[in-house]
């Protein structure tokens, strides 16, 4: 079986770490069919949205402590930032996806929920960093504050104790919490409505929010511009305008 069960249906690709028994910790494997997985997602133009999910008891423990260097171990070998990070971002991957995480979300898994547009939490789920406790530097340290105020990143960096999905629901890490069993309906109820939105106007919001992240004013505005036009002067955004005046649903063509 693949590390990473990939599969498309209509415009939703369905993504899940597959290595139940050791509670889908990230090995090397994994890593590199992940990064396959973003690329094929990123490229295939009939796919709109992504759910990314775990299988088994839980979404993803961390990094796996069996497959990381000790005592010669360098920045490029790391999961997260290596030469081949796992990350969607380093893919330009500029269509939404949607964690939907229960159980145990550490380390490397945190980092891919957080890496997601949109967080649904089953309610027995935990969010932490446990890498202090294998005395191993939290590679996220440098931006977990961009998803949670800074002394309660701090706390989960240094004490290794997670916070629970109703406590990550009220920092505003996830968007919703719900029992386990309606998780995944859930989560494709909020895939689908995605797919009922302008592709192309969903993909540009995207972009727009990931390139002008640490950009000043004036560059935004630039890549905005560059980005925005293309789409408000498409056939899509033409279709859309008459399927308004009609009352009917658009059919979106990509173009």
């Amino acid at each position: 079986m693949p590390d990473v069960i990939y599969e498309k249906k209509e415009h939703i690709a369905h993504i899940r770490l597959n290595r139940p028994e050791r509670l889908n910790a990230i090995n090397r494997n994994m890593a590199d069919e992940l990064i396959k997985t973003w690329v094929d997602f990123r490229d295939d133009n009939n796919i709109w949205v992504a759910i990314l999910s775990g299988e088994g008891k839980s979404f993803c423990s961390g990094a796996d402590l069996k497959d990381m260097e000790r005592g010669k171990w360098t920045f490029h070998q790391s999961l997260l930032f290596g030469e081949k990070p796992i990350g969607p971002s380093n893919y330009r991957v500029y269509k939404p996806i949607i964690a939907a995480v229960h159980k145990h979300v550490n380390g490397a898994g945190l980092w891919l929920a957080v890496e997601s547009d949109i967080r649904i939490s089953a309610e027995n789920t935990l969010f932490g960093t446990r890498e202090a406790k294998a005395n191993v530097p939290a590679l996220v340290a440098p931006f977990l504050a961009d998803y949670l105020p800074r002394g309660i990143a701090a706390q989960l960096l240094y004490t290794a104790e997670p916070v629970t999905a109703q406590r990550a629901y009220e920092l505003g890490l996830v968007n919703k919490v719900v029992p386990e069993d309606q998780l995944m309906p859930e989560t494709i109820r909020i895939a689908e409505g995605i797919c009922e939105c302008g592709p192309l106007s969903v993909w540009a919001s995207k972009e727009m929010a990931l390139r002008t992240r640490y950009m000043d004013y004036h560059s935004a505005l630039s890549l905005v511009e560059h980005v925005a036009t293309p789409v408000w002067n498409s056939q899509d955004s033409i279709e859309a305008k008459q399927a308004f005046i009609e009352k009917r649903k658009p059919k979106w063509k990509l173009n």
